[in-house]
């Protein structure tokens, strides 16, 4: 039985009032600043590996099963089609200049969060300007290595194909079980996008989140997303199905770092169609116990046929 917005809200507010315990803090920065300035030398080696053509130069910073939602491409998982992917990119693209900047580093007991922007400007003065979001595991040792690697443009891309890889194995759409509280707010958040209604989508953030859309600016705060979902819903597209399905998750202290996948199929009038994507959210449990998105960054896949 699929649920309506009133059961789900429901069902999250008995949640939020039976689930007791002491909640830690959301997240903390290293007063020393270790973890950024760590960071700060892993993006040097990325700009570098890329200006080089080289993964080899940070082929020790990937987890063996590390995820990568490169824009336009389906998951792509394990360091091997990693590897394959940035062979590919490397070969194909020589830059001129590569800057990357980071934006926030959310540091957990095993977890860190890496946000940032990126500028890419290649040999024949084409431009690049996106953003990313990284997981990455933290050890008792205070050493990284990369979970999963999110990355998408502040812009449109004329021409998506210029950027595809189209011969590196993809994962499988897999989906696993998780907590019912997190089922509980992924049934909430799909009523939302098929209702279409900014008030309800806007609340799903805490007041301070951060979303980086796909093909857009970071956003950052309740009211500008607010703002965000009021100017998407005037489009006259309607819902006619969604599905989100999760490949991982991760428990942090105060909530969950979510990996997931997304299935739309939408209508708008005289045409039909349907949109794919990957993206990675942490939630973070606020004041009155319930869960909130307190960073999200979300993808599409490029339909070649």
């Amino acid at each position: 039985m699929k649920l309506n917005y009133i059961s789900v809200f429901a069902i999250l507010m008995l949640f939020s009032c039976t689930n007791s315990g002491t909640k830690e803090p959301a997240a903390k920065t290293p007063e020393d600043g270790d973890i950024k300035r760590q960071l700060q030398v892993y993006n040097m080696q990325i700009i570098d590996a890329a200006k080089t053509k080289s993964f080899a130069k940070i082929s020790n910073l990937y987890d063996e099963d590390a995820m990568l939602m490169a824009e336009y491409h389906p998951l792509i998982q394990n360091k091997k089609n990693i590897k394959r992917y940035y062979d590919e990119i490397f070969d194909r693209e020589t830059l001129k200049k590569y800057s990357r900047e980071i934006v926030e580093v959310l540091v957990f007991e095993n977890r860190v969060i890496e946000i940032g922007l990126f500028t890419k400007i290649l040999d024949n003065s084409e431009e690049f300007r996106g953003k990313y979001l990284t997981i990455w595991k933290l050890t008792n040792a205070q050493q990284l290595t990369l979970k999963a690697q999110v990355f998408g443009y502040l812009h449109q891309i004329e021409d998506p194909t210029t950027l595809l890889v189209t011969d590196v194995n993809t994962a499988e759409l897999n989906e696993i079980e998780t907590p019912w509280e997190m089922e509980a707010y992924n049934a909430l958040n799909e009523t939302n996008v098929i209702d279409r209604n900014p008030d309800r989508s806007a609340n799903i953030y805490t007041k301070d989140a951060m979303y980086l859309p796909f093909a857009d600016t970071i956003m950052a705060g309740r009211s500008t997303l607010l703002k965000h979902y009021q100017a998407y819903y005037k489009n006259p597209a309607k819902i006619d199905s969604i599905q989100v399905w999760t490949h991982d998750y991760d428990v942090v202290g105060d909530g969950y770092i979510r990996y997931t996948g997304f299935y739309v199929d939408w209508s708008v009038p005289g045409f039909s169609g349907n949109t794919q994507g990957a993206g990675i959210s942490y939630w973070r449990r606020v004041e009155d116990n319930s869960l909130r998105i307190h960073r999200q960054i979300g993808t599409h896949i490029h339909k070649t046929e």
